[in-house]
């Protein structure tokens, strides 16, 4: 099984990466291409090559590629970093300025009220996407915490909508917020960046 899941992952990340038509879909239509047995499969998993460089590329994209990429041990590990009080603030308003101007792309191509409906009806349909598997990969690992499944599911929602926009604005495979998501998609939990370290489990 777990050979099997880390197979699944594999293809999914070397499909997204390259020449997939999910990654040029509108975001009307990127949640029926989507697999469903890959999410927070691979945590606690070793890092893979192709793992580290999307996390490099995720950085690069936001322009903290100094930042050192860390694993998390395991998913107790991974609820100590989420509640970690040094996370970064400048990560932070990286990524909410990302989003800003992927807005501001994508509504001068189309309507703001043609945006924020797709990307609403984006979200409103995968809403129950990431529960059901952040929920089993936590009993997995032995961990009965409702709250850290609430928040990895709450963490991958929020890449698709970035995905989303990234989608919408026609900003490329390249983009810091594809690369996030893909590493969602390879079954990974990107955490977040704390002090001079980006933690993923």
């Amino acid at each position: 099984m777990a050979r099997s899941a880390r197979l699944i992952r594999h293809r999914v990340a070397f499909v997204m990466a390259s020449s997939s038509p999910v990654s040029h879909l509108p975001p009307d239509r990127i949640l029926p291409e989507l697999p469903k047995g890959v999410w927070f499969s691979g945590c606690g998993d070793p890092l893979e090559t192709s793992e580290r460089a999307e996390c490099d590329r995720y950085l690069r994209g936001l322009g903290i590629a100094g930042t050192t990429i860390a694993q998390a041990s395991d998913w107790n590990d991974a609820r100590a970093i989420a509640n970690a009080s040094d996370w970064s603030r400048e990560w932070w308003h990286r990524e909410r300025a990302s989003e800003r101007e992927l807005l501001e792309r994508a509504t001068a191509k189309y309507s703001t009220d043609s945006v924020l409906q797709r990307l609403t009806t984006l979200m409103e349909e995968g809403a129950d996407l990431f529960h059901g598997p952040a929920s089993v990969a936590c009993a997995r690992a032995g961990i009965a915490d409702p709250a850290l499944a609430r928040s990895a599911a709450g963490a991958a929602s929020h890449a698709l909508h970035q995905y989303g926009l990234v989608s919408l604005a026609d900003a490329g495979d390249e983009h810091a917020f594809a690369a996030k998501f893909r590493l969602f998609l390879a079954g990974r939990w990107p955490l977040s960046v704390n002090g001079v370290k980006f933690y993923i489990l």
